[in-house]
């Protein structure tokens, strides 16, 4: 099998000579210097050699709309240095959020959100609402055309990302202001709701014109480790009847993998991601608390599950054999079940060893790729 095929045969639970390999959706910038002092190839620590590639992953290869967080404005917002002391930044981003930076390894820590770009109506209506014109021919690359036709001979599955409701407020106007605003401007979010839905349903038709992915990536992180950063019943008054809308659209334009990524302890809106539509789930973080083989035991085969492998358990400080025995624990009943891509539950992070991570990734493609 081709990891295209991998890939979308493991979204349907059917079977595969192998699992898809995507044992992490990425490794921290601070995490490859690190392991250029402990063996990495300086091709690699240097960029020229990608650090999925090196470690044999499967391709896996994300349209060129927006990031996996950044609304997929069109222009974007110009990125403005507003105070550099050497240490730090305040910078508006590409997104219109005013934040404090690290200037180095920036990925080690969250920014410090000091402003967003919708306080009024007004700001949405000058300041965003023109951004999601999906018509605007700026949006594709200028080698688009080239690039589709390499699309349709692909063997390797292609993604594109898709900001969810909740994400998409909560970049516009903050986890804080967004809680008020659902109280009292509900006329607004819902204003706001329906163009975010109209602009997704008209992207995905033009996108899906030219090329088909073989999954969207919704992202929303709004869990923490206690549970939801929203009330699920307010979720389902103002986000979900939009949500199954683009996610209706989606299937309709036969896109057969339809991923949500929230961190945090999800178990609360796992039934409403299922009810819109989802079909797949990410990272399942275990420091919050989740557990992959109950969450299959309790839901089935209603979604396929990436991730969940707790990757402190690999971190300075623990065994070996705790990290064997996390996989065994995980990998080995979940391979039996099905519908399950090995990942940690997150980005490598910099107090993990070079060389236990290549323990980690050859221990789960033995137990893996040697099933029978």
């Amino acid at each position: 099998m081709n990891a295209r095929e991998r890939f979308t045969a493991t979204l349907k639970f059917e079977k595969t000579d192998r699992p898809f390999r995507w044992e992490t959706p990425g490794i921290w910038g601070a995490t490859i210097s690190r392991w250029k002092n402990e063996g990495l190839p300086d091709s690699v620590a240097d960029g020229k050699v990608g650090a999925l590639d090196f470690f044999g992953m499967d391709k896996l290869f994300w349209l060129p709309f927006g990031t996996w967080t950044a609304d997929p404005f069109c222009p974007y917002f110009e990125h403005e240095i507003l105070e550099d002391d050497g240490t730090y930044v305040i910078e508006q981003g590409t997104d219109g959020i005013i934040k404090k930076n690290k200037k180095t390894n920036r990925e080690t820590s969250m920014p410090q959100f000091l402003s967003f770009p919708v306080k009024t109506r007004k700001d949405y209506i000058d300041k965003i609402i023109w951004r999601y014109d999906y018509n605007t021919k700026e949006r594709f690359p200028e080698n688009w055309s080239e690039s589709v036709k390499k699309y349709g001979v692909r063997d390797y599955p292609i993604g594109m990302f898709v900001i969810g409701p909740f994400g998409h407020i909560r970049n516009l106007m903050g986890d804080e202001e967004m809680m008020y605003a659902l109280w009292d401007e509900p006329d607004f979010i819902h204003e706001i709701m329906g163009n975010w839905c109209s602009f997704y349903q008209g992207f995905l038709k033009m996108v899906c014109s030219d090329v088909i992915p073989d999954m969207i990536m919704i992202w929303e992180d709004n869990c923490y480790r206690n549970g939801p950063l929203i009330s699920p019943d307010l979720f389902i008054e103002f986000m979900l009847p939009y949500l199954k809308k683009v996610i209706d659209t989606a299937k309709s334009l036969n896109i057969p993998g339809i991923a949500l990524d929230t961190d945090g302890n999800c178990t609360k809106m796992l039934p409403i991601y299922i009810e819109a539509g989802v079909n797949a789930f990410y990272p399942f973080e275990c420091q919050a608390g989740m557990d992959i083989v109950e969450v299959r035991k309790q839901y089935g085969k209603q979604f396929a599950i990436i991730g969940g492998i707790d990757k402190s358990l690999l971190a300075d400080g623990h065994t070996e054999q705790q990290m064997y025995d996390e996989v065994d624990k995980k990998v080995r009943p979940m391979m039996e079940l099905g519908g399950y891509i090995p990942m940690l539950d997150h980005t490598v992070p910099p107090n993990i060893s070079y060389s236990m991570f290549i323990k980690f990734i050859e221990y789960v493609r033995k137990i893996t790729d040697n099933r029978k």
